[in-house]
C-alpha cells in the first residue's frame, strides 16, 4: 500500500548539483549560496531585503531582539498557532496577550485585537495558520492606528498572496511597520531542511538583524562587537538547497493550488465537515489542508483510521493555555474566554497532507476514506 506522508520535500538534481558545488567550494558556513538565496527570495517575494537564518524560531527571536522587546512588554498573539513564536516571546521576558481566533478562518480575529492594546503593547503577532490568511488589511489598519509593529509569520503560507502580492513582500503603505519571517523547515513549501528567512523593506532593519545574527560583530575590527547577538546563520550547504528550490516556484504554486482545489471539490458538500474559509482577496498556498468536523468524536478516529492505511493526517495545534509552564493566566488581561474558539478548533480539526508528491488519485482516495469513516 502506498505511503502518503504529511510532507514530502522534493529534492531534485538541481538541489544535489548545487549542494555538491557548495561542498566543493570549501565554504560550508558562510558562502555564495547564502547571498544567492537571499537575493532570490527578494526577487520572488518582491521584498527589498531578506536575511537568511538557521530556523524560523531564530527568525522570531532576532525580530524581538531587533525591536528591543524587553521584560513585561506586551505582544498581541493568536490563541491558536504553532508554539514556537510564543516560546520566543516568553524567553525574552515579554508577555503574550491573547486574542481569540475566528472559527471560520482559524486565524486571529481582528475584532478582538483592539480591546487588548495597552500602553505596554509593542507589536501584533500575525500568524497565517495552516496556510490560510489572516484578515491582513484590518490588522494593518489597527497596527497603524496605534503605531504598532506587525510581526508576520507566514511559515505555513509561504508563496501565498494577498491582493495579488506575496506575503513577506513589498507593501503599498510605506508607513506600515512590518517585519515578516518564514520557516524553511523540511515540511514547508520551500525548504532548506532546517532554515528560515526574514524579509523587510527597511535597510536599517536588515543591517541590524544581520548584525545580531552574527554575534553583533564589528566587521571593521577583529573580535570587536557592537551589541549582544548570537550565531543564527544559515549554512552555505543548506542555502544551496533553498536557492535551487526557488527556481521551481511557478511549478510548486501550480501543484499546491491543484491539490487544494481537489480537496475542496471532494469535501465541500459533505455533511459534518466545514472547510477553512479563505478571504476573497487571498490566493493561499497551503502547508496542510485543515478540515473542521462538527462532531469532535471523529477527529481521533479519522487520524487513526487514515494512519492504518498509510495516510499521515495530523491534529490541530493545542490551544496554548493548556501548557501550565507558560503561566498565561498569571496576566489578568488573559482569561478563559480568550481561548473559547481555539479550544473548539483544537478538538475539531484534522489537517490533511498537502505535499507535492500527491496525485489526483491520492486525493480522491483520502477523501473517499474520510467519507467512509463518517458514514457518508
Amino acid at each position: 500500500m502506498k505511503k502518503i506522508n504529511f510532507a514530502y520535500p522534493i529534492i531534485g538534481e538541481m538541489e544535489k548539483k548545487n549542494i555538491l558545488k557548495a561542498l566543493s567550494s570549501g565554504w560550508l558556513a558562510k558562502g555564495a549560496y547564502v547571498e544567492r538565496l537571499e537575493k532570490r527570495i527578494c526577487q520572488v517575494l518582491k521584498s527589498k531585503y531578506s536575511i537568511s537564518v538557521n530556523n524560523g524560531t531564530s527568525a522570531m527571536l532576532l525580530i524581538l531582539m531587533h525591536l528591543k522587546i524587553k521584560r513585561n512588554d506586551e505582544i498581541i498573539v493568536p490563541s491558536l498557532c504553532y508554539i514556537s513564536p510564543i516560546h520566543m516571546i516568553k524567553l525574552i521576558g515579554a508577555l503574550p496577550i491573547v486574542a481569540d481566533v475566528n472559527l471560520k478562518t482559524f486565524q486571529i480575529d481582528y475584532k478582538k485585537i483592539e480591546e487588548k492594546i495597552s500602553k505596554r503593547t509593542k507589536a501584533i503577532l500575525m500568524v497565517h495558520n495552516f496556510g490560510g490568511l489572516c484578515d491582513y488589511e484590518n490588522i494593518c489598519k489597527i497596527a497603524q492606528k496605534y503605531n504598532l509593529t506587525i510581526i508576520e509569520d507566514f511559515s505555513e503560507s509561504l508563496l501565498s498572496k494577498f491582493n495579488n502580492k506575496f506575503l513577506g513582500g513589498q507593501q503599498k503603505n510605506s508607513k506600515l511597520k512590518i517585519i515578516s519571517f518564514s520557516s524553511l523547515h523540511a515540511t514547508k513549501t520551500i525548504t532548506t531542511g532546517e532554515g528560515g528567512i526574514i524579509t523587510t523593506n527597511s535597510q536599517k532593519t536588515c543591517f541590524n538583524i544581520k548584525n545580531l545574527r552574527d554575534h553583533g560583530i564589528n566587521k571593521y575590527k577583529a573580535y570587536h562587537y557592537k551589541q549582544i547577538g548570537g550565531n543564527f546563520r544559515l549554512s552555505n550547504i543548506l542555502a544551496a538547497m533553498g536557492y535551487s528550490q526557488l527556481s521551481r516556484v511557478n511549478q510548486i504554486i501550480k501543484k499546491k493550488r491543484e491539490i487544494n482545489n481537489l480537496y475542496i471539490k471532494n469535501l465541500k458538500n459533505i455533511e459534518g465537515i466545514k472547510l477553512q474559509k479563505d478571504l476573497i482577496e487571498s490566493d493561499p498556498i497551503k502547508w496542510g489542508f485543515p478540515v473542521r468536523l462538527h462532531n469532535s468524536f471523529y477527529v481521533k478516529k479519522i487520524i487513526r483510521e487514515l494512519n492504518k492505511i498509510n495516510i499521515k493526517a495530523i491534529p490541530a495545534f493545542i490551544s496554548f493555555n493548556k501548557f501550565k509552564y507558560l503561566k498565561i493566566y498569571y496576566n489578568k488581561k488573559n482569561n478563559k474566554s480568550d481561548f473559547k474558539n481555539s479550544e473548539l478548533l483544537q478538538n475539531s480539526l484534522v489537517v490533511l497532507p498537502l505535499n507535492l508528491k500527491l496525485t489526483k488519485n491520492d486525493i480522491i482516495f483520502i477523501c473517499k476514506n474520510i467519507k467512509k469513516i463518517l458514514g457518508k
